[in-house]
């Protein structure tokens, strides 16, 4: 058994045949939260995108290759050092070619009460640590 923790306080986790099988409360948590333990059933989901993936025409042609295929044409997926690789030069070559006014840093992402994790906060950070954005 191990100790981890989240957002929803720490829990106690055991894993069998390299899965995860029990996520606990953690034994000295006086109030834990219930949510902790449903995040198992999210990791198979088969809805959740486990590994980064890029549009089979971008990635053979670069950035504005058949942008009318966008929506319908299939994803490749990468490595996540590959996907690094792509998203730094990506973010390298704008700046250099339309500088830093160039990106913008909107998102649709989750949040939640805290700020750390609101998803505008944390794209506007990673963005003002190589110059800025729009």
């Amino acid at each position: 058994m191990g100790l981890t923790s989240s957002h929803w306080g720490v829990y106690e986790f055991v894993v069998k045949n390299g899965r995860l099988s029990e996520l606990n409360p953690f034994s000295q948590d006086p109030d834990p939260s219930p949510i902790g333990p449903s995040i198992i059933d999210l990791l198979e989901d088969r809805t959740r995108i486990t590994k980064p993936a890029v549009r089979e025409s971008w990635l053979t042609g670069g950035p504005g290759t058949a942008t009318h295929k966008r929506g319908s044409e299939r994803f490749i997926t990468l490595s996540w050092d590959e996907a690094e690789k792509i998203v730094a030069d990506e973010l390298k070559r704008v700046i250099k070619t339309k500088g830093n006014q160039a990106i913008y840093a909107g998102s649709y992402g989750w949040a939640s009460a805290g700020r750390f994790h609101h998803a505008q906060s944390q794209v506007h950070r990673f963005l003002n640590s190589i110059g800025g954005d729009t």
